[in-house]
């Protein structure tokens, strides 16, 4: 495709971005289809008139793979182009900003404030934009971050440098744990966390490791073995700061007991990090950056809502995931944890679900069917998953809403990032 003209559509603005020619389009089409399972390819004639805007709306199969492969709305792909910036525009921009960094860095001689400060700074951005950041565009700059940040611990045997290196690693291992999870990607989570509690136990960190535990125990109880989970969270709880730490270890402990039906634990558990809030707000590393290794009001809900979905008491996850609803809905819209609002809304349809008001599980999930599939990410689909299951019991044998509402769980989860994504394993920090 001629890359000096101008774009017709968003697709073609999007084709032409990523160096594609007709062939490869077509090709390409064909792959995506058969990897989502979708027996069907695209002749020449239709896709110019896709790329060129000279088309009706794609079929619902043709649709599912376009969103798939761009991750964008179908209704957007087949639109005009941006025309804030052109992508190429874009691209510079960004790889000129990572280029300066990177050069200004290696330009030292010896590790100075300066090139520390901007890793610093650097990591700290990356933890607070998890929150409203696609994980594919966070991923490979935390690779790079990490790397750089390994090549300048071979730089330096100054303690003190040596120290916030490891704390900076220990930090952007953490957040692509994280984002390895979101992509569905449990194993290179927990090998992530584990690098991230090593950084951790290195340098004394106590914030660091009661985060990294907590994000071992995450890994481990979506991945289906709360049994692991649970003795994890109890061991670390102790040995953790007050405040924020505790809070985020409490919560991820409840949800591993409700896996196994502790339902009194699980009270006791979120009790706890509810009091463990009013402690909250002073730690220097949790609290000051902020972001994903943040825990706050709404998180706690979040989980709270979540334990006692899998309880199956439908009253108080109810109130739970309304309670966190809300809180999320309190916070800017540049620094609330989109994922963290959807999977609440996810629970609020499973808690009216268990109440037998399909109904209003319909409206609560209405504007979950709709988000991008850059956003569907592992635990969003999880949970999806488990209202299905729900969903197909004998309780709700030949009601049209739960046939409809399974249909569209289907729909959604066939193009969830985990789905979707061939991305390469995340390579473990050596």
């Amino acid at each position: 495709m001629d890359g000096n003209r101008k774009p017709h559509t968003r697709l073609e603005q999007l084709a032409v971005q990523r160096k594609l020619r007709l062939a490869d389009f077509i090709e390409q089409f064909a792959a995506t289809a058969a990897n989502l399972g979708e027996g069907i390819h695209v002749s020449r004639s239709q896709a110019k008139r896709w790329l060129h805007g000279g088309s009706g709306v794609p079929r619902s199969a043709a649709q599912r793979v376009l969103e798939a492969w761009f991750g964008e709305p179908v209704h957007v792909l087949l639109g005009p182009p941006r025309h804030q910036t052109t992508g190429i525009e874009q691209e510079l921009a960004v790889d000129a900003a990572h280029d300066s960094v990177r050069h200004a860095i290696a330009a030292a001689t010896a590790l100075d404030p300066s090139a520390l400060e901007l890793m610093q700074n650097a990591a700290d951005e990356a933890a607070r934009a998890y929150y409203t950041t696609p994980a594919l565009e966070m991923l490979s700059d935390l690779v790079a971050l990490r790397d750089t940040i390994y090549a300048q611990l071979d730089r330096t045997h100054k303690p003190i440098q040596q120290a916030q290196l490891y704390l900076m690693a220990g930090e952007v291992c953490g957040l692509l744990s994280s984002v390895s999870w979101d992509l569905g990607r449990v194993g290179a989570a927990e090998e992530q966390a584990r690098a991230a509690l090593t950084y951790g136990s290195i340098i004394d960190h106590s914030s660091l490791q009661a985060w990294a535990r907590s994000l071992q125990v995450t890994a481990a109880f979506w991945s289906g073995r709360p049994r692991r989970a649970a003795p994890i969270a109890a061991a670390a709880i102790p040995q953790a700061p007050t405040g924020t730490a505790r809070v985020r270890l409490h919560s991820v402990h409840a949800r591993a007991l409700a896996m196994v039906g502790a339902r009194d634990e699980v009270r006791a558990e979120l009790n706890a990090a509810e009091n463990e809030l009013d402690r909250a707000g002073d730690d220097s590393f949790l609290d000051q950056i902020g972001g994903e290794l943040a825990f706050d009001r709404a998180r706690r809900a979040l989980c709270a809502g979540a334990a006692y979905v899998c309880l199956g008491d439908g009253d108080q996850a109810e109130r739970e995931a309304e309670a966190a609803l809300e809180l999320f809905a309190a916070i800017p819209d540049d620094l609330r944890w989109g994922g963290g609002s959807l999977g609440a809304q996810v629970d609020l349809g499973a808690a009216r679900t268990l109440r037998g008001d399909l109904a209003g599980a319909q409206d609560a999930l209405e504007s979950v069917f709709e988000v991008s599939p850059a956003q569907r990410t592992e635990a969003v689909v999880q949970r999806l998953n488990s209202l299905a299951h729900v969903l197909g019991t004998n309780r709700f044998r030949g009601a049209i809403e739960a046939r409809d509402l399974g249909l569209a769980i289907e729909d959604f989860t066939s193009i969830s990032l985990a789905r979707t994504t061939g991305m390469r394993a995340i390579a473990p920090p050596s």
